[in-house]
């Protein structure tokens, strides 16, 4: 392969963004940092009870106000929204410096967040499984309506980034800090949808949250008193667990286009 870097002394020197200066170390701290602070909230409050927030929570706990679709996931809406914008910058910048295959990964790999995005922040799987499930009833071929259509979803959803990395990735793993990551950020993710997709499958959320309810919280986990006990546990997993790794996702994704920016810089300034 031949290597860029030696084209990279006709981009632009000066003028780096704010966003595009954070080291990832400093990201990684403050994200895992109010994860922990949420995390804490949430077992002092809701398994220890050291806190009674009945009249606030209008019945419902506090993990209900913290995770799926408030705070923690808000967090990660963001994020990827930054991914997004630092990335296009960076195809920009490294197309302006004549690396044309490192900006066709970071553009590709913008698309396929902005995707992410779109989808994280307004539920459209939930929406097309509704409609199949008006189509073809809850079941389809013995398998829950969610898995038939998550599963193709997700995998298609998940194209773009996936060819992004499979055409282009090694003109951006040339960034010895930028590999921890990205590698980190894709496996998160790839964790999260493929048990997002299957969530459904033999109760397969329900028993994973029934088991982390036993073994972890010592069968504390409260209930809202518009769920049954199966849809707590589902949503022990669901929301509890699955917003914290899609954080630490987003988090991964964002500190590796943030390494990659530095190592440019890096390689820059040795051109001069």
């Amino acid at each position: 392969m031949k290597d860029e870097r030696e084209k990279v002394h006709v981009a632009p020197r000066e003028g780096w963004p704010l966003l595009l200066r954070i080291s990832p170390r400093t990201l990684l701290l403050v994200v895992l940092g109010w994860l922990m602070l949420a995390w804490a909230m949430f077992i002092a409050v809701d398994i220890w009870g050291l806190v009674d927030l009945a009249n606030f929570g209008a019945g419902k706990p506090l993990w209900r106000y913290l995770f799926n679709d408030h705070p923690v996931e808000w967090t990660q809406w963001f994020l990827l929204a930054f991914a997004i914008v630092a990335a296009a910058y960076l195809a920009g910048r490294l197309c302006v410096g004549g690396r044309a295959m490192a900006s066709r990964f970071f553009l590709l790999f913008a698309i396929g967040l902005g995707l992410m995005l779109i989808e994280e922040a307004g539920d459209i799987r939930h929406s097309l499984s509704f409609y199949l499930e008006r189509a073809f009833g809850p079941q389809i071929l013995g398998l829950h309506r969610s898995v038939v259509s998550d599963v193709p979803y997700f995998a298609a959803l998940a194209a773009v980034p996936l060819y992004a990395l499979l055409r282009y990735g090694r003109y951006a793993w040339e960034s010895v800090r930028l590999r921890f990551y990205l590698a980190s950020g894709v496996m998160l993710y790839a964790l999260a949808a493929i048990a997002s997709g299957i969530r459904d499958f033999r109760d397969f959320y329900v028993i994973i949250g029934a088991w982390i309810d036993g073994a972890l919280f010592g069968n504390r986990f409260p209930i809202p008193y518009d769920y049954t006990q199966a849809t707590a546990h589902f949503f022990i997993v669901d929301s509890v667990i699955e917003e914290s790794v899609e954080l630490l996702a987003a988090t991964m994704i964002l500190a590796a286009i943030l390494a990659f920016a530095g190592d440019l810089r890096l390689w820059q300034k040795g051109g001069e």
